[in-house]
This record gives structure tokens, sequence and C-alpha cells, in this order.
């Protein structure tokens, strides 16, 4: 066993998920050890009693913090619930490094020497100069990782001289299928001003809701940010459109964001404002390729719809997106179909004259959901519209997928005899038309 290659140990390592597993690797031999170290220590998987042992190690063998490319953590607390007594004499030389003032550093060393795991995790992201994968799950009150996370944004001291986190390119907060949990959106911008960063996904983003922190770090990056990616997954509510995570990003590539009509759980809630996130996703017109939006969220009214907007006439109406015919860049849209046709216009704003108006010219893929049998006839016709200039206006053109509410198989079963049109004339122009596939497609890219 002790003569295994090289690369057949490094292979055994690379599928094999959890650290606690891969470490026991390390005591085998010395070769094993000298072999797989950088390896195992490149993706650590930990949750929040790990912290303060994974941090004394690194103290004892600072390449493992140096080894650490891939980070995962999950099920930590920033509250302290039941008081230890630490011995911190090998942590105080990082605790004397980050802090600003004797305050401070009293609150560093109370906080670890009661076991705050936040305490522990802010020390701990200090030792990770070289990660390049963040992936956590987030919880409410996190003051010392954010504390030094805006540091580390903004090059402050110690990292002016030190500095961490510069190799960072993906980050994902999740809440832990918490339908609760809720954040602040501002609490986030600190990744923003990261210059490595492409991807974000955010889980529980709640933008009606600020946090008052006065550092720059937690302002909006203003068109400055090299993200690429930006995806909003379980219970987001967007009141003003993500706009300043949107319009923080130079040259924003992906979007995808699912409504979700939860404020706070159980007092407050907000209806989707698909407006709004035109308004922010204008900015990105020149690079925006692929746009999924509220393509599984809610769509109906929200049940204490808390809408400070003042009424103006002369503005459209926010549940319409608007058009998207001049974002140059855009082939992959995917959106409810009342969302990008308008079927509630008042008489203050005529109806949007035909999809062929509002479509990109470099459109590949278009996904209409939440279709309703009510919608035949406009989205037939205008469908019909861009699949006869397919050739003169929507040359990349290729497939159409139309995706009804799940209550609403058994009716489209008739409906979708009405489609037979459409079909044979998207496949006489060369475009596929999917009426009411019954699960949910994922392609590829």
């Amino acid at each position: 066993m002790d003569r295994l290659p090289d690369e057949i140990l490094l292979l055994i390592v690379d599928n094999i998920v959890l650290f606690k597993d891969k470490y026991q690797f390390l005591l085998v031999c010395r070769r094993w050890r000298a072999v797989l170290f950088k390896a195992i220590y490149d993706y650590v998987w930990i949750e929040g009693s790990q912290i303060r042992p994974l941090l004394l190690a690194i103290q004892e063998n600072p390449a493992i913090g140096s080894s650490i490319k891939y980070f995962r953590l999950h099920w930590w607390s920033s509250y302290t619930r039941e008081k230890q007594n630490h011995d911190i004499t090998s942590v105080l030389p990082l605790v004397n490094r980050i802090s600003q003032s004797e305050e401070e550093t009293r609150e560093w060393e109370e906080a670890l020497i009661e076991g705050n795991e936040d305490a522990w995790l802010g020390l701990l992201l200090m030792t990770m100069e070289n990660m390049t994968s963040l992936l956590m799950h987030y919880t409410w009150g996190v003051k010392f990782f954010s504390r030094v996370l805006s540091r580390a944004a903004m090059l402050e001291k110690p990292f002016d001289t030190k500095p961490i986190l510069q190799h960072l390119e993906d980050v994902g907060i999740d809440s832990s299928d918490d339908n609760k949990a809720w954040y602040p959106k501002n609490v986030f911008l600190p990744f923003f001003h990261l210059p490595s960063v492409r991807s974000v996904s955010l889980d529980s983003v709640v933008e009606s809701m600020d946090t008052q922190i006065d550092h720059p770090a937690f302002k909006p990056a203003k068109g400055t940010s090299p993200i690429l990616e930006l995806e909003f997954g379980a219970n987001p509510n967007g009141s003003k459109g993500m706009a300043d995570f949107i319009t923080s990003c130079a040259n924003l590539e992906k979007f995808k964001y699912q409504h979700s009509n939860q404020v706070i759980w159980g007092e407050r809630y907000m209806s989707f404002r698909p407006r709004a996130f035109h308004s922010a996703l204008c900015t990105q017109k020149h690079s925006l390729q692929v746009l999924h939006l509220n393509d599984r969220g809610e769509m109906q009214e929200a049940p204490f719809d808390d809408d400070d907007d003042d009424d103006d006439s002369s503005v459209p109406p926010t549940d319409w997106f608007g058009s998207v015919a001049d974002f140059t860049k855009l082939w992959d849209l995917r959106i409810p179909t009342s969302t990008l046709l308008n079927f509630h216009l008042s008489d203050d704003h005529p109806r949007v004259s035909s999809l062929k108006e509002i479509l990109p010219p470099g459109l590949k893929w278009l996904t209409l959901t939440h279709f309703e049998s009510s919608q035949t006839d406009q989205v037939i016709s205008n469908l019909l519209e861009v699949v006869a200039c397919r050739k003169e206006k929507f040359p990349h053109f290729e497939e159409v997928e139309i995706q009804t509410y799940w209550s609403d198989l058994q009716a489209s079963s008739s409906v979708k005899e009405a489609f037979t049109p459409l079909i044979q004339a998207g496949e006489d122009a060369g475009v596929a038309i999917l009426v009411f596939p019954s699960y949910y497609r994922r392609r590829r890219g």
C-alpha cells in the first residue's frame, strides 16, 4: 500500500470530500505526507467547532494555511453559546496585527478566550493568503469576520503590506436551507472591492434592509468590480433590483435571480419588481450574456406588499421588465412570460408592439416561464413574428422553451395543440419550439 504510485495516491485523495477523512492519509507514513500534504490542504471543508483547531494547526505549521485554496465552512455561530477558557498565547501576534486600538485588542482577546467562533474565524481568514474559493454558511451578528474582510478589501492596515484575499475568485454564501434567514445587502459588498473575484452567489439577501456600517468597503464599488457572474439563489428579495451589486460590476456577463416575496419571515413581504432590475442591468448591456430573471420564483402579489414608491404615470409599470434589444451580447434569456410581454399595461402605457422589437439580435435561447393559457394568442403571434424574421434579425436563434406552472399541466395538454403551427414554422426556420416540457432542463454551458 505504501508503494502506490504518487499519481494513484493523489487520485484517491481527490475523490474524498470530507477533510477529516482525507487527513488520515497524512498519518500513514512520511512519504504519503510529503506527497499528499498540499493536495489534502488544498480543499478544506470544516464546521464551526473545527475553526479553532485548524487555526492552531496553522500556527504550528504555516504551510497549511498557504496550501488552502478552496475553503468551505458550515454550521458555525457568531455568538458564544457556552463560554470557554482557551489559551490564546499562540494567536496573540495575529490579534496585535489586526487590532487598531487597545479597546479592539481587548475585544478580540475576550471573544477568543470565550471561544467565539466568529473571532477565531476572523483570525483564520488572515492565514489563508492563497485562497481562491470561499463557500460558507452565513449567520447574523458577524463582527470579526466582517472586520477582517472589509480591511482586506480596501488594503487597510495590516493588509497594506501583507494582503490577503487578493486571489479570491469564487464566493458562495448560503443560508443552509433556513427559509427564515435574511441578510442586509451591504454586508456582502466588501467582496465587490476585491481584485480577483469573478463569481458571487448569495442566498437570503434583502435589499430594503441595511445595516449601518461606516466603512467604505460596505459601499458599492461603482462600476469597478471585476465580477462576471452574479447569482441570487434561495430567498432573496430585491426591491430595488439589486442595483448596488449590479452597478458595482464593470462587465457583468451572467445574472441569475430567484425572487421571494419574503423580506422578514412573518413580518414583511414585497412582491417582484422587474422594472427595477431592468434599470440596474442597463448598466451592463454591453457585456451581459446570460439573464435568468425569476424563472422559478414567486409571481403572485405578496400578502403584505410594502410599496414605498410614488405613483408616477410617466414611467413604465414595475411589473414589466422592458426591452433588451440593445443588450448586444445577450444570448440566453430566461424570464416569466408576463414579465417580458406585459399583459397588464394600462391605457397610459400601450402594449409593446411585438416581441421581435424587444429581443436582442444575438439571442440564442429564449425560455418563457410561468405561461398561462390566457396568454396563448399573444405568445404565439409574437413568436411567429420572431421566427419569420430569424434570418434577418436573429441569425443565432436556436430554441424557444415555454414552461407553465405545474398546477396547469393538465390544462396545458389541450392548449399545446394551439402551438402546432408555431412548432412547424420553427422547424422550417431552424428553431426548436419546446412547449411545456415536463422537467426543468439544464443546458450545457
